[in-house]
């Protein structure tokens, strides 16, 4: 390890010990009766693979020091809640600096109780993110060594939900409405050698949204869900290859149910059929099982199991696609073996079933089955403070051999809500 390795290292574990401090409070409340919760997440790791390259390509691997610092402001005045959050995320390539990056993220999330059986949500988000090499629109080989640096993209999400029913009373109703804009900016129009155009500009789109959900509790802790929800996606630009309407509608006809039992497992299922339907006649539409799960169990109090899930068919980040039939399931198990040593393990499973699927202006027959796992162990300086370890593993099995990867990453992280 050389010298810029180990001063990284020692910012790292000094910002979390001086962070740790002054985290027993977690949060600075004002006279006013505001809390202010100073965020400083940090993290140093070795990635063998950055590129998501094949094994027909050398790697490229680099050491990355990634520094999250953030702030939240919340407020609770007579039941009614507010919050406004802002991070900055910066990752540093020690041998690569072409993928560094700068993400900023803004949130505010409110609900006004208006009386005892109407209340309002309202919440807005705005993301300046990328992604990275070997991923979403980069993915595979042809494009992932072809580029100099991630795609950056903008979101802007403001969404507000209506409730109508207690908590305690036998049904409730929530009726949400959301709108999204996101916008690439960089990539816009760019011809690579041998590719051909690469224009982000045409994955550009706005989406209007509306959910109306009724819970009707059979059970002091459990409620049946009877869902609607509906997503209408508009793009900018028509398809760059062959120039046909991109736009959709989603809708989902959902059962389910939510259930706590006395604090030891909460949890959310949902069931249905999802349509999906394009405005271009001549494209194939989507008609279809579609599922979601979330599930906490806590076996004993210093042991959580957490499970999700999810089936849907979804628009293509790449290519002449006309839709991805998507099945993901993921399990972490997180166990305190001493009262501040902890462990932590994590798999997740995807497939993803492109349909009709062209690329470079070629009829492929494309599927991908990415699997990821994750162990990591930390110890809790204090409560809202902790430094860990670990390794996370990536292995994607695709029918096209330039997606085929594999990549390890090791880090030590130190984390603090102070």
């Amino acid at each position: 390890m050389n010298k810029p390795q180990l001063s990284i290292l020692a910012v790292l574990l000094t910002s979390c010990f001086h962070s740790a401090q002054a985290s027993e409070s977690n949060g600075y409340i004002t006279e006013s009766g505001l809390k202010l919760v100073p965020i400083l997440d940090s993290r140093f790791e070795y990635n063998d693979n950055i590129g998501r390259y094949s094994d027909a390509k050398a790697p490229e691997s680099s050491s990355v020091f990634v520094l999250e610092p953030g702030i939240s402001v919340e407020s609770d005045r007579g039941g009614n809640q507010y919050s406004v959050a802002y991070q900055l995320s910066s990752g540093t390539y020690l041998d690569s600096s072409d993928d560094n990056y700068i993400d900023h993220t803004l949130s505010t999330n409110n609900f006004i109780r208006l009386n005892s059986r109407n209340g309002v949500a309202l919440n807005y988000s705005y993301q300046y993110s990328h992604e990275e090499r070997g991923t979403g629109l980069l993915a595979g080989d042809e494009l992932s060594t072809a580029t100099d640096e991630p795609v950056k993209f903008a979101i802007h999400n403001v969404n507000g939900t209506y409730v109508y029913g207690s908590e305690q009373a036998k049904g409730r109703v929530e009726l949400t409405l959301g709108y999204e804009d996101r916008e690439y900016k960089n990539y816009r129009d760019t011809q690579l050698p041998g590719i051909g155009r690469v224009s982000t500009k045409h994955k550009d789109h706005r989406e209007l949204s509306g959910a109306l959900a009724f819970y009707y509790r059979v059970m002091p802790a459990t409620s049946l869900i009877f869902e609607v929800d509906t997503i209408e996606r508009r793009y900018d630009l028509n398809d760059p290859i062959t120039d046909l309407s991109q736009d959709s509608v989603d809708i989902f006809y959902l059962l389910g149910a939510t259930w706590e039992a006395t604090g030891k497992t909460t949890g959310k299922l949902r069931l249905g059929l999802q349509d999906k339907s394009y405005d271009e006649s001549t494209k194939e539409d989507f008609q279809g099982f579609s599922w979601d799960l979330d599930v906490i169990w806590k076996p004993v109090k210093h042991s959580t199991v957490t499970l999700s899930g999810a089936q849907r068919a979804r628009d293509s980040d790449q290519g002449t696609v006309y839709y991805v039939d998507e099945k993901s399931l993921y399990a972490g198990w997180k166990h305190y073996w001493l009262n501040n040593f902890y462990s932590n393990l994590s798999v997740q499973l995807r497939d993803d079933d492109y349909s009709n699927s062209q690329r470079f202006g070629q009829q492929l027959k494309r599927d991908d089955e990415l699997f990821k796992s994750g162990i990591n162990f930390g110890y809790e300086i204090f409560e809202h403070a902790d430094i860990s370890l670990g390794w996370n593993y990536e292995n994607n099995d695709s029918s096209l051999e330039s997606n085929n990867y594999k990549q390890n990453v090791m880090f030590i992280s130190a984390n603090a809500n102070f």
